[in-house]
């Protein structure tokens, strides 16, 4: 198996200098311990041969668990995208219908500044120079408030992801756990 070799390679690269094995399997040397695991292409396997190092390196995120890179970089390039990625569809309904709500107004306040101030350089009036004045600061408050909403929802899709696999452990908690009410009669 051409993979499991280069994942015994890629952890004998990345190990520290010095850094034991774990101690020498009965009988036989470490590198075949190693081999061995890494042809069955078992992490389990692997975690025996290089305890504390294999785990994070190996299995990468876990089948649950969602990339913050990921969903920053979805919300980023469509708004709400991230938060459907971690599973909190509402949220991405909600925040993505802001953002692209603020855009749109702020493509409208763009469009009226632009035609009050064509009036404005035909005209010379002062009305329509104090109309241009005050779309143009308008939009000025969309762009903040457009980049605001955007940059919220990029960091909101990011902090979700790594906090997916928490709440995924809860749950798997609260089901395994168990709470339980008892009564006591003395008499």
């Amino acid at each position: 198996m051409p993979s499991a070799a280069l994942l015994a390679f890629a952890l004998l690269v990345q190990l520290p200098a010095g850094r034991s094995f774990g101690g020498p399997p009965p009988g036989g040397d470490p590198a075949d311990s190693l081999r061995a695991a890494a042809d069955s292409a078992d992490v389990d396997s692997l975690a025996r041969v290089l305890p504390g190092t294999v785990a994070g390196m190996v299995e990468g995120p876990a089948s649950g668990d969602r990339s913050p890179t990921g969903a920053l970089l979805r919300s980023a390039a469509l708004p709400g995208w991230g938060q459907f990625y971690n599973e909190r569809p509402v949220k991405g309904i909600v925040l993505g219908a802001l953002e692209l709500g603020l855009l749109a107004l702020l493509v409208d306040e763009h469009i009226r500044a632009e035609s009050a101030r064509d009036d404005f350089l035909e005209s010379g009036d002062s009305g329509d120079e104090a109309e241009y004045e005050t779309h143009r600061e308008r939009r000025l408050d969309l762009v903040w408030l457009t980049a605001a909403s955007w940059l919220y929802g990029m960091m909101d899709a990011y902090v979700d992801a790594h906090l997916f696999a928490f709440d995924r452990e809860n749950e798997r908690f609260g089901r395994e756990a168990g709470i339980g009410a008892g009564v006591v009669l003395r008499f």
